[in-house]
C-alpha cells in the first residue's frame, strides 16, 4: 500500500491546483506581538484565524506543532484517505491500558499537521440531530441549540448537489435551504459508489429505517449516502488547510508558524484578574523556548487531547493534579481534562463481494483505476472512505423494542455515576448526572441515534459505532515536559450500557443481513462469526476488536462552572479574561454524527463573536 501511495503522490502534488511552496513563517520572522494567537491549525483553529484576519487591522498568528503537508496522495485521494497514519503527520499517541478491553493499549491517531484531524479523517461531513445540540443548551448553555448553530454550519459550507446518477441509483435527496453556498469547505458526494449500497438501503428500509430528505436539515436519523469534505470537481480532500488557509495565505496580517509546539501559556495576575500575556513555544525539548506576546486574546484549538494538556502545563486545571507535578496553580479548574468521550467502534465482517481489497490484491486493476482517477476523476479511487451509513435510535433495535429498552433502562443517572472514577470531582460528577439525564430522555423520545452503521466496501465490513457512550475518561499530565504526551485514558466500556449496546449492534447486523435484500448476497459472517452467539461471547470478541473512532470530545467542556465546566457560553475559559477554546474539547456531550462539521461551526461562531 505504501508503495502505491508514494507513486501516486508525485502526480497528486501536481493535480489539485494548489500551490506547491510552503507558507510557514521562519521562526525569526515571527513578530514580537500579535492581536490574536491561535494554538492549533485544525478545523477550529484555522476557521477562527481566517475569520479574524478578514479585518486587515488585526494581526493573527497560528502556531501548529505539525508540518504543512504537500498534498500527498495519502491526504488527498479517497482511496488512500488513511495513508498518512503512523507517519510524521500523526501524533502517534497510545492510550493507557484499557481495563475493560482486556488490558489493551490502543493506538490513538491524531493529525499532527496543518489541517489537524481534517487532513486525516474519513472526510464525513454531517450534522447531528437537532436534539443533540438542544441537549447542549439544556445543560446550561443558552444559545447553543440547533437553530442558533445552523447559520454557522451554513457559513462554513459550499454544498455541491448530488450527481444525477446518485439521485437515480441511490435515492439521494437534499434541501438547499439547509446548506451554505459560499463557505470555505466543499461539501460533496463521492463520485463512485458500490452497487451493493442499494441492497443495504433496501435492507434497512425493511427494518423500518427510512431514507431522510437531508441529514443536514436536522433529519439525520435514517440510512443514506453521506456528504464529505471533498472538492467535487477533482474528487480530492478539502481540509481546513485548503479551505481556510490556502485561500487566505496572501493576507499580510495572517501568519502561520508550523512545526513549533506550544509549551505553555504565560499568565499575569493582578488581584483576581488573570490574563494570558504570551504564548511560549519550541520545536523540541532541547530547543530554546521563545515567547510571542498577545494584545487581545489567545484561542486554543489543539483538540480534545492537547487543549487540556496545554492548560494543565500552564497552571489551569485541578489544583491537586497541578500540585502533584509542582506546577503553580493559576486557576483551580477541576473540569480540565475530565469528561473525555469518544465514539467507540466495533466491526462485523462478512465474505467479500466487490470490495476495496480487490484493489489491494490486484495491481492491474488498481493501476487501471488510478489512470481513471487522474484522467477524469472517476472510478474506484474516488471511494474508499465511509459512504453508506445509517443512524438508528436504540428503541428501533427490534419490533418489540425489548433490546433498545434494555439498553436505555441502564441509563439511570444516579446508578451511572457509580461508574465514574472514585476521585471524580463533585462538580464534574454533577455535570455528568445532567448529561445522562438528557441523553436518556433523548433515547426514550427517539430524538437522537444510539448507533451508527457504516457499510464499508460494498459489504466486507459493517462498522458499529456507539454514538453516546456513558463511559467517561480523562486527559492527565504524564510529565511537566510538554513534549511528553499526556496520559490518555478513554476508559472505554466502563459503563455497562455501552457494552450492552455494542452486543446488540452485532445482533442488529445479523438481522440486517437476514433481510431479503441482503440475504440474496449470500454473505457469510467471518467476524465475530456465528460461533459467537451468547452475549458473553459477543462481548468477549468486541473487547478484542473495539477501537476509538477518533472523535474525542468533552475534555474542556462547555458547561456551567458548578457542573465541571471549563468554558462559558462564549467559550471563554473560566477565571481567565482573554483565553478561549475552539475545538472538539468544548463539546459537552457527543453528537450522533461525525464531529468535523460541528467543529467548523464552533470555529465560525467564535470567529464571528470575536469580531462583534
Amino acid at each position: 500500500m505504501q508503495a502505491i501511495i508514494l507513486a501516486a503522490t508525485g502526480l497528486a502534488q501536481l493535480a489539485y491546483g494548489h500551490p506547491a511552496q510552503s507558507f510557514s513563517l521562519l521562526r525569526d520572522d515571527v513578530a514580537d506581538t500579535y492581536d490574536y494567537v491561535v494554538v492549533g491549525a485544525g478545523a477550529g483553529g484555522m476557521t477562527v484565524a481566517n475569520r479574524l484576519s478578514e479585518d486587515s487591522t488585526k494581526t493573527v498568528l497560528v502556531i501548529e506543532a505539525g508540518p504543512l503537508h504537500h498534498y500527498e496522495a495519502g491526504f488527498m485521494i479517497p482511496r488512500f484517505y488513511n495513508g498518512e497514519k503512523g507517519t510524521k503527520y500523526d501524533w502517534n499517541h497510545t492510550t493507557v491500558a484499557q481495563t475493560n478491553l482486556k488490558g489493551q493499549s490502543m493506538v490513538y491517531t491524531q493529525g499532527h499537521v496543518v489541517g489537524g484531524g481534517t487532513s486525516m479523517n474519513g472526510m464525513v461531513f454531517d450534522r447531528g440531530t437537532p436534539q443533540d445540540y438542544d441537549n447542549w443548551a439544556a445543560l446550561g448553555n443558552p444559545g447553543w441549540d440547533f437553530e442558533t448553530l445552523l447559520p454557522y454550519f451554513k457559513k462554513s459550507e459550499t454544498f455541491n448537489p448530488p450527481p444525477q446518477d446518485k439521485v437515480i441509483d441511490f435515492g439521494v435527496t437534499y434541501d438547499p435551504e439547509c446548506h451554505g453556498t459560499s463557505g470555505p469547505v466543499q461539501s460533496s458526494f463521492l463520485e463512485w459508489a458500490y452497487p451493493q449500497y442499494t441492497d443495504f438501503f433496501e435492507g434497512m428500509a425493511s427494518l423500518g429505517v427510512q431514507h431522510p430528505l437531508d441529514q443536514g436539515c436536522g433529519k439525520s436519523m435514517g440510512a443514506y449516502l453521506t456528504t464529505h469534505s471533498l472538492n467535487a470537481a477533482n474528487q480530492s480532500r478539502c481540509d481546513s488547510r485548503i479551505a481556510y488557509y490556502d485561500s487566505a495565505v496572501n493576507r499580510p496580517n495572517l501568519h502561520l508558524l508550523a512545526e513549533h509546539q506550544v509549551t505553555r501559556l504565560i499568565s499575569e495576575k493582578q488581584g483576581d484578574k488573570v490574563t494570558i500575556a504570551g504564548v511560549e513555544f519550541a520545536t523540541s525539548p532541547d530547543d530554546v523556548k521563545q515567547t510571542v506576546h498577545v494584545k487581545q486574546e489567545v484561542i486554543v484549538s489543539a483538540g480534545a487531547l492537547h487543549s487540556p494538556h496545554i492548560l494543565l502545563l500552564s497552571g489551569i486545571g485541578p489544583a491537586k493534579l497541578l500540585q502533584q507535578h509542582g506546577i503553580d496553580v493559576v486557576v483551580d479548574l477541576p473540569g480540565v481534562g475530565q469528561n473525555l468521550q469518544d465514539h467507540a467502534g466495533g466491526v462485523t465482517s462478512w465474505t467479500k463481494f466487490l470490495t476495496a481489497s480487490d484493489l489491494t490484491n490486484n495491481a492491474t486493476l488498481d493501476a487501471e483505476q488510478g489512470r481513471l482517477y487522474y484522467a477524469n476523476r472517476t472510478g474506484r479511487w474516488t471511494e474508499g472512505i465511509p459512504n453508506a451509513m445509517a443512524f438508528i435510535p436504540f428503541l428501533n433495535f427490534s419490533s418489540t423494542e425489548d433490546l433498545g429498552h434494555k439498553i436505555v433502562s441502564q441509563m439511570e443517572p444516579a446508578q451511572s455515576a457509580l461508574y465514574l472514577p472514585d476521585d471524580t470531582d463533585a462538580t464534574v460528577r454533577a455535570g455528568y448526572l445532567d448529561q445522562v439525564a438528557v441523553i436518556k430522555a433523548a433515547h426514550e423520545n427517539r430524538t437522537t441515534a444510539g448507533m451508527e452503521l457504516i457499510y464499508l466496501s460494498g459489504g466486507t465490513n459493517i462498522v458499529n459505532v456507539l454514538l453516546h457512550p456513558l463511559s467517561r475518561g480523562s486527559i492527565q499530565l504524564n510529565s511537566t515536559d510538554p513534549f511528553v504526551a499526556p496520559v490518555i485514558d478513554p476508559n472505554f466500556l466502563a459503563h455497562p450500557a455501552d457494552a450492552l449496546a455494542l452486543i446488540q449492534m452485532v445482533r442488529y447486523n445479523r438481522r440486517l443481513m437476514a433481510t431479503d435484500a441482503m440475504a440474496k448476497l449470500e454473505a457469510v459472517e467471518t467476524l465475530p462469526g456465528l460461533d459467537y452467539d451468547t452475549d458473553d461471547e459477543i462481548l468477549d470478541n468486541t473487547k478484542s476488536v473495539l477501537q476509538p473512532f477518533l472523535h474525542p470530545g468533552g475534555s474542556c467542556a462547555l458547561l456551567p462552572l458548578e457542573k465541571g465546566g471549563v468554558v462559558d457560553t462564549e467559550l471563554r475559559v473560566y477565571g481567565v479574561s482573554n483565553l478561549r477554546i475552539a475545538d472538539a474539547s468544548v463539546i459537552p456531550l457527543l453528537i450522533s454524527a461525525h464531529t468535523q462539521a460541528t467543529v467548523y461551526a464552533i470555529g465560525e461562531r467564535v470567529g464571528s463573536k470575536l469580531k462583534e
